[in-house]
């Protein structure tokens, strides 16, 4: 029974606190009303403090959130009837949803951002802080030598992982420099040019994306194979090179489609090439795609398991997601250090998405805008 309990707790305290907020917040343009109004939500939020500390402690959360819904719910009810028109009544819904709505988003953030907290948390807690219970998520004290002594841990000759970085930055770039001028020179065909069977191929460049990767994945290691880059890192490149992948080509092709023709006949009178057209006129208009997929790119790249584990086999050559499973296999047992390293991987991902994430939102959400 103790789940059911905390569900019904924290759903009760969700709605209580949207009552409290959208009373609080509807209240305060009234401070020039009336003499009565302002003492009156005032009085409120006072006095419903104290049946909640007193429920609280003598009866428990679930009575205390009860009691405060009552007090909200007497004042989102009874003032509206009694003094307010019919436009402060719409309005008062539409604050109501939108307290709903963020604090839906809040808990979703909150859940989402969890893992991560406890991920930095495990990294800085001494060994017989990890699996106390209930968990402390405030080391103490805070082991900042977990960061150094897991890099130590790794072999002598990756330079504390200073191999594995660079390698994972070279495959992360050439991924990115590959993705972004092939994708958009195939999708700038697809949107602008015409020529024979373009929507056929089309259909069938999109019919792509419903193969399964390991359907692909036996032909293209003999491929590689046969041209002798097994163990080396062209694999896990060059195929950025060779289109750039259907998801990204479709994304951009849609952007290409708002831009209005008259810029691309203005060109042309101008003597500029299609090449040119492409380079120089729709390139700039459509940065907020291109940051999208680089953002999309760099993390995949970034975070590329797979095709280090099939193509890589000497050490030198890993990337640093392949170096962390090694890593795992030699120190699973030592928490601390496995969670400082996988922090070490996980945060430039983190600040790249941080400082980029309006440009991210930006290109997704126009795709498909006809302009």
């Amino acid at each position: 029974m103790q789940f059911p309990l905390w569900l019904i707790t924290a759903l009760l305290g969700y709605l209580t606190g949207a009552f409290w907020l959208v009373m609080l917040l509807d209240s305060w343009p009234r401070r020039s009303r009336p003499a009565w109004v302002l003492p009156a939500w005032r009085g409120y939020l006072l006095f419903g403090l104290v049946p909640l500390a007193a429920s609280a402690v003598w009866l428990g959360w679930i009575p205390a959130f009860l009691v405060l819904g009552l007090w909200a719910a007497w004042y989102y009810w009874y003032i509206p009837r009694r003094f307010d028109t019919w436009r402060e009544r719409k309005a008062r819904r539409e604050l109501w949803r939108q307290v709903l709505l963020h604090e839906a988003l809040l808990t979703g953030a909150l859940i989402f951002i969890l893992p991560f907290v406890w991920l930095v948390s495990t990294s800085l807690k001494p060994d017989e802080q990890i699996f106390v219970f209930p968990p402390q998520w405030i080391p103490r004290p805070f082991q900042w030598k977990n960061y150094p002594d897991a890099l130590r841990f790794l072999p002598e000759g990756t330079h504390y992982g200073l191999t594995f970085l660079l390698n994972t930055l070279y495959i992360t770039l050439m991924n990115v420099i590959g993705v972004v001028f092939t994708s958009s020179l195939v999708a700038y065909s697809f949107a602008r040019l015409r020529w024979p069977g373009r929507e056929v191929l089309f259909v069938l460049l999109l019919s792509t994306m419903m193969l399964p990767a390991a359907v692909t994945m036996i032909p293209v290691f003999l491929i590689y194979k046969h041209l002798g880059w097994v163990d080396t890192l062209r694999p896990l490149w060059v195929g950025a090179f060779l289109g750039g992948g259907p998801f990204y080509i479709f994304l951009l092709r849609q952007f290409f489609l708002t831009i209005p023709r008259d810029l691309e006949e203005a060109a042309k009178i101008d003597g500029c090439s299609f090449f040119g057209i492409y380079w120089r006129i729709m390139l700039p208009l459509i940065k907020p795609a291109l940051a999208a997929i680089i953002i999309m790119q760099f993390m995949a790249s970034w975070n590329d398991f797979m095709g280090p584990l099939i193509y890589i086999s000497a050490p030198e050559k890993m990337n640093l997601a392949y170096a962390l499973q090694l890593f795992q296999t030699a120190h699973g047992s030592e928490w601390s250090l496995l969670m400082a390293a996988s922090t070490l991987v996980t945060l430039p991902v983190i600040v790249v998405f941080f400082f980029t994430q309006r440009h991210f939102i930006e290109g997704v959400t126009l795709t498909g805008i006809k302009g």
